[in-house]
């Protein structure tokens, strides 16, 4: 389950891009918390904890205790702003949550055991229709990842949603199907076009071909020399 991450917060004095730029250059990012009928409040967080949550993956996926003056306000981030330069961030937004509030995420999914599959053992190639799935989950209760097992998967076997137990509370957000989410399926053979061979039978009857012309030429100045020498005696 994703855990709870604490980060001290500052309230920063407007929006404006004076503030923001003093806000950056004090090695701050400029953020916002909002959500639950409460006005949004204009904060600050440290650059560099905030450039290893998210170096750190799922961050969009994770709970965090916002310690606002004093004040702890649970909250999952919503989006993430990067300067289009550096790629570095530049503003955060999150929301704020209630302990049983219940959100909508998109969980990466995780396959194990491919050595174990005879199919994939055989050649066969897991092919992946859904990288995430979208779940509404407990604030208190968000999945980092879904595994799914591929031990024993079979060329021709299909993975779907109900291949899984999902955590306690969370559910997908497609209810009308049982949904596939990867197949292991055969493994696609491409022919190489063959290489045309000549015909050894052409080739021989060239090179007879040549060597009989020859041959007739030869016999011709013979002939011909011979008249002339008679001739002249």
């Amino acid at each position: 389950m994703s855990k709870e991450t604490s980060l001290n917060a500052e309230i920063r004095p407007g929006a404006g891009k004076s503030n923001v730029k003093k806000v950056i250059s004090a090695g701050k990012i400029p953020s916002v918390i909002y959500g639950l009928g409460e006005d949004p409040i204009n904060i600050s967080l440290d650059k560099i904890l905030i450039q290893k949550e998210i170096s750190a993956g799922g961050f969009l996926t994770r709970i965090f205790s916002l310690n606002i003056d004093g004040k702890k306000n649970l909250a999952i981030p919503r989006e993430v702003q990067f300067d289009p330069l550096s790629d570095q961030p530049i503003h955060v937004d999150f929301l704020r949550l209630a302990p049983d509030s219940k959100i909508t995420l998109d969980i990466p999914t995780h396959f194990i055991n491919e050595e174990t599959s005879p199919g994939i053992k055989r050649g066969g190639v897991l092919n992946v229709n859904r990288r995430t799935i979208q779940l509404s989950c407990p604030a208190n209760n968000i999945p980092e990842e879904i595994v799914f097992d591929l031990d024993g998967l079979e060329i021709g076997d299909t993975i779907r949603i109900s291949s899984v137990t999902l955590p306690e509370g969370v559910v997908p957000l497609i209810t009308d199907r049982d949904f596939t989410v990867a197949s292991v399926a055969a493994p696609t053979v491409v022919k190489e076009p063959e290489t045309p061979v000549e015909d050894e039978g052409e080739g021989e009857g060239e090179g007879e071909g040549e060597g009989e012309g020859e041959g007739e030429g030869e016999g011709e100045g013979e002939g011909e020399g011979e008249g002339e020498g008679e001739g002249e005696g």
